[in-house]
């Protein structure tokens, strides 16, 4: 898992590309991966989970309260949009910097260090990213650090398995999904089998012969999983029983 200091500094890089595929793309513009949302709507969002979490993380040892408006609300005129993700994102790192990533803070449904909430944010606003970028017309996450992106898929699994009670499409009989991500040097850190048991998914870093294979770029599998790309345009290779990516994106992909 990559430090603190690494996510502070993702969630500033993503969020930079995020204003400019939103700027890009134009406000009106649908959002074919968030398929109810416009570019504005999907900028509104990503600006007001920043702010939300700014002011959970400046409030020690209280539960996590819900997502509610924002201060200051999101501009109207586009031109200035860019600048309040910016400052939406300065203010969140430098909250987190402030409350020390020991700090225990609300979370879902239980306290967590501050440091949970960096992850979050940071893999919150990559896959946002991709949103914006393919709105756009744009590569998506072309430039992402293949450790940032194994991480992001690493998250991914792991807070589906966390809320495996709510996805009752994910249970099954023992059937496997080995994921590979293929980047140099990854290692043990790209490669998962997700087991879809009676109680639903359960998550392990392991490389063995499974009924689904997904192998490619941790990029393209991020892409994939949560449903931003398909996984022919990813490029990504689907070995075994193709039914169970199809299975996982259906229930799991967001």
């Amino acid at each position: 898992m990559p430090p603190v200091p690494q996510y502070l500094d993702e969630i500033t890089r993503h969020t930079k590309a995020f204003s400019d595929a939103v700027r890009a793309a134009g406000h009106a513009t649908p959002v074919p991966s968030c398929p109810d949302w416009t570019v504005r709507d999907l900028a509104d969002h990503l600006g007001g989970v920043h702010r939300w979490c700014t002011v959970t993380v400046g409030n020690p040892g209280t539960k996590l309260k819900r997502r509610g408006a924002t201060a200051p609300p999101m501009p109207d005129d586009e031109a200035e949009v860019s600048l309040w993700l910016l400052e939406g994102a300065a203010a969140l790192t430098q909250a987190i910097r402030d409350a020390g990533e020991d700090t225990l803070v609300g979370g879902f449904g239980t306290m967590v260090p501050v440091s949970f909430w960096a992850r979050r944010q940071c893999h919150e606003t990559l896959v946002h990213r991709a949103d914006a970028e393919r709105a756009a017309g744009r590569p998506l996450l072309a430039d992402v650090d293949p450790v940032i992106a194994a991480d992001a898929v690493d998250e991914h699994l792991a807070m589906v398995a966390m809320g495996a009670s709510r996805r009752e499409g994910l249970r099954a009989d023992g059937a496997t999904l080995h994921l590979h991500a293929t980047d140099e040097g990854l290692g043990d850190a790209g490669e998962w089998v997700v087991t879809l048991g009676a109680d639903g998914p359960t998550i392990e870093r392991a490389h063995r012969k499974s009924d689904t294979a997904v192998r490619g770029p941790a990029r393209a599998l991020l892409t994939v999983l949560t449903n931003r790309e398909s996984p022919e345009v990813a490029g990504v290779d689907v070995l075994g029983a193709p039914d169970l990516l199809t299975l996982w994106r259906e229930h799991g992909g967001v």
